[in-house]
């Protein structure tokens, strides 16, 4: 699947500041010349290694707390960039980040506080209860979860899953044991003849924003294309696939050598969300 890369301008530019030390980081795992600059390969997600603990963006001098990213719990981190400071005889690595809820919110973190972002694809799954499991409860589903709920009584398969991240075109892959496919990610608005406003096109350029205004923009449509809350409701003969990605990145965990963004390793994310519904032949 074609990858979508991220690029994002700051407003601001990058004055020096200190660094405060935090927790326990061994020198020798952080190479001496280290650093990171999104231009030259995108910002990188990350999120929050813990959703309940308190952990500060600072400014630049590192003399004032500007926000609590616990207050933030539905925003991933975009990594702009990294550097590292010795303290204390210890070299830690910060990063300077935004937001994905607004942007305006950024600031300077110890990169201990964040996790790349990661998500899998419907083929890494060879069973159907481990695949719907990892949407139930993996943060990086938080989209797939949400437009699930659009359509109560039909049910989340594999196979039909697989049928849609291997597409071509954007088209899937049609598997020989469903028919009668809907292609939900070509919808439009009524009227509408622009490639943007469909509903794949609008998930991808709006990857890791809040949920809720983008579940209710494909609801919004799907009512419009005659897929009313009591038709979706209805649909309890219909199987679907859904293959979300929002703005992760799609490498396994083992592809990466460092926790660190890296310009070879992390040089793209996948904005993809892509959804079919079919019946059972």
């Amino acid at each position: 699947m074609k990858k979508l890369k991220l690029i994002l301008i700051l407003l601001t530019t990058i004055g020096s500041f200190a660094f405060l030390a935090v927790g326990n980081v061994k020198a020798t795992s952080i190479p001496s010349n280290y650093s990171f600059d999104y231009q030259k390969a995108g910002a990188v997600p990350y999120k929050a290694k813990s959703a309940s603990q308190s952990a500060y963006l600072w400014n630049y001098r590192h003399t004032k707390r500007l926000h609590n990213i616990k207050n933030y719990p539905n925003s991933n981190w975009y990594v702009f960039y990294a550097k590292v400071k010795k303290y204390n005889n210890k070299r830690v690595v910060y990063y300077y980040v935004g937001a994905s809820a607004n942007f305006k919110i950024k600031g300077w973190i110890w990169s201990g506080y964040l996790t790349r972002l990661l998500a899998k694809s419907p083929a890494d799954f060879k069973t159907e209860s481990t695949f719907i499991n990892y949407v139930k409860t993996d943060r990086s589903q938080r989209l797939a979860r949400a437009i699930l709920k659009l359509f109560p009584n039909t049910q989340l398969k594999l196979d039909l899953s697989k049928a849609a991240v291997t597409s071509a075109n954007w088209k899937p892959t049609l598997d020989p044991n469903y028919i009668n496919y809907i292609n939900v990610n070509d919808l439009k608005p009524t009227g509408s003849t622009q490639v943007g406003s469909d509903i794949m096109w609008y998930l991808s350029k709006t990857a890791g924003k809040p949920i809720t205004q983008r579940v209710n923009y494909v609801k919004r449509i799907l009512n419009e294309n005659g897929y009313t809350d009591e038709k979706r409701k209805s649909m309890d003969n219909y199987y679907i696939g859904i293959a979300s990605f929002d703005g992760a990145q799609d490498s396994p965990q083992s592809y990466f050598t460092t926790p660190y963004p890296s310009t070879w390793l992390d040089d793209s994310q996948n904005n993809s969300t892509l959804i079919y519904l079919a019946t059972a032949k």
